[in-house]
């Protein structure tokens, strides 16, 4: 016969040690690619200047300098997206939780500070978790009553039990 064995963690602590990890790996995520738009960002400015960018990318030289002006802010436009959806939480949890994404430019900062909500409705309330940053610093909170954060973080399991 099996014994329940007791704990000591709630699942707010539960819930918001969660979402840290998602965040965090969020948080890396978005940085590489604002790198990558850095990069591109970086390669327009030469394209403008009328310097060809050939040497680091081979690939280019045989492309007219507007397709390759058009491919670069193409890549350029699909990294700063990827930034914004490396705060998206997995697929089997976007049923659960509506996510809110705000970033500003802080100025004489290199990174940008991004507020991130998410919100579950439940049926014994809503839950509020925010996600924020600033420079490399992640911090999560997680607001609600404790029956709604249970019943979120329930949700959260069931949700990560079906997707396997």
């Amino acid at each position: 016969m099996t014994t329940p064995i007791a704990t000591t963690e709630s699942s707010n602590h539960k819930l918001e040690i969660a979402f840290e990890r998602m965040a965090s790996r969020s948080f890396e995520l978005c940085l590489q690619a604002l790198m990558k738009v850095d990069f591109y960002a970086g390669l327009l400015r030469r394209l403008e200047a009328g310097q060809s960018i050939a040497e680091e990318l081979p690939v280019v030289a045989n492309m007219s300098p507007e397709l390759v002006k058009l491919t670069v802010q193409r890549l350029k436009k699909q990294a700063e997206l990827a930034a914004n959806e490396a705060w998206e939480l997995p697929n089997e949890l976007k049923g659960n939780f509506v996510t809110t994404v705000r970033s500003a430019v802080t100025q004489g900062e290199l990174i940008p500070q991004y507020d991130v909500e998410y919100v579950a409705e439940t049926k014994v309330g809503q839950v509020r978790v925010v996600a924020k940053n600033w420079r490399r610093n992640v911090t999560v909170e997680v607001d609600g009553s404790a029956e709604a954060i249970k019943a979120a973080y329930v949700q959260m399991v069931f949700a990560g039990l079906k997707a396997d």
